[in-house]
């Protein structure tokens, strides 16, 4: 059985007409940014008269009415009204308070995770794998650099591994220090690229 997709809430009246005049909105507002284009268009609104907004009205009703007819079909068949906005709203909190994490610890002056072996050469070589890539696409170009340094002898990651090994040792000492300062309390997130090591 095919999961269910709960119906999308339908526009009023406002945006349908917006949708139908936003080109020549734009080109009256001489921007396209959302704040210039919608308060232009806030106006507008508000001096049609009755008549002009009557088929948007029209129209903002029947997709209400199938919008609801919908809804009671999709409760009817097992769905949870709501469901998709509480999850859209709960995976921006958790981007958010990712984020606010990042920059407390950015804040505090943490010791910054140093890169490893694979980073440090990919620095090095970023340039020339992005053109044997055809691509800068970041997907692109990691799969092609994993690829590589899978393949590079022992002896050519000896030079990367020793300096990823005395940034480590560094990072280490710093973050002791760091430690047994009187503001020294970090989180115990360490998301930084460099987690994303790359097995030989």
């Amino acid at each position: 059985m095919a999961d269910l997709v709960e119906p999308s809430k339908p526009q009023n009246s406002y945006w349908l007409w917006l949708t139908d005049n936003r080109a020549a909105l734009t080109k009256e507002a001489g921007s396209s940014k959302g704040p210039v284009v919608s308060k232009l268009a806030g106006e507008k609104w508000k001096a049609l008269s009755a008549a002009a907004k009557a088929p948007f009205e029209k129209k903002a009703a029947s997709l209400k009415a199938e919008y609801e007819e919908a809804m009671e079909k999709f409760v009817a068949d097992g769905g949870v009204k709501g469901k998709r906005r509480a999850e859209k709203a709960d995976s921006k909190k958790a981007m958010a308070d990712k984020k606010a994490r990042k920059e407390a610890k950015k804040a505090s002056g943490a010791p910054s995770k140093p890169q490893n072996a694979y980073w440090l050469w990919l620095a090095d070589n970023r340039a020339a794998i992005t053109k044997e890539a055809g691509s800068a696409v970041g997907p692109v170009v990691s799969k092609l650099a994993g690829e590589k340094w899978k393949a590079l002898s022992a002896e050519k990651k000896v030079p990367y591994e020793e300096k990823a090994a005395a940034l480590k040792a560094e990072y280490v000492k710093a973050m002791e220090e760091f430690k047994k300062a009187p503001a020294g309390e970090v989180g115990g997130d360490d998301e930084e690229e460099a987690d994303g090591d790359v097995e030989a």
